[in-house]
């Protein structure tokens, strides 16, 4: 049974044209416990132009809530950007892999993950 992949992106560096990344990523698939620590510990680095950042759109509308009464609900809209085109574009440079990146032969799995929890928290 797979148990999968997961990224982390922090901010670095920001200014009014792009922002700066780095990120880490687990692979839940290697049962070696010092080979995941070593994968883990591998920063990668991407670079995005935020002018290809989405904002998160909320969506209000009224609901019965459990206890029958109407009410307010806000919900996010969930967009999902096109990295491989802004990849394409050079919206978004990929400086350094990390370290499962790295292991993957470039399938960049972490990034992708990485790159999608940033764009969509854009708020600028």
């Amino acid at each position: 049974m797979s148990l999968g992949y997961a990224g982390h992106a922090r901010l670095e560096v920001e200014d009014d044209e792009i922002a700066i990344y780095s990120y880490t990523g687990e692979n839940w698939n290697v049962r070696d416990e010092d080979a995941r620590s070593a994968l883990v510990s591998e920063e990668g680095q991407f670079t995005i132009s935020k002018s290809c950042l989405i904002e998160l759109a909320m969506h209000g509308k009224v609901e019965r809530l459990p206890n029958d009464r109407k009410g307010h609900v806000e919900k996010a809209i969930v967009k999902h950007p096109d990295l491989a085109g802004m990849m394409d574009r050079g919206d978004i440079v990929v400086d350094k892999l990390c370290g499962v990146d790295t292991e993957a032969f470039g399938y960049r799995r972490v990034l992708i993950y990485a790159c999608s929890a940033t764009s969509l928290r854009a708020t600028s």
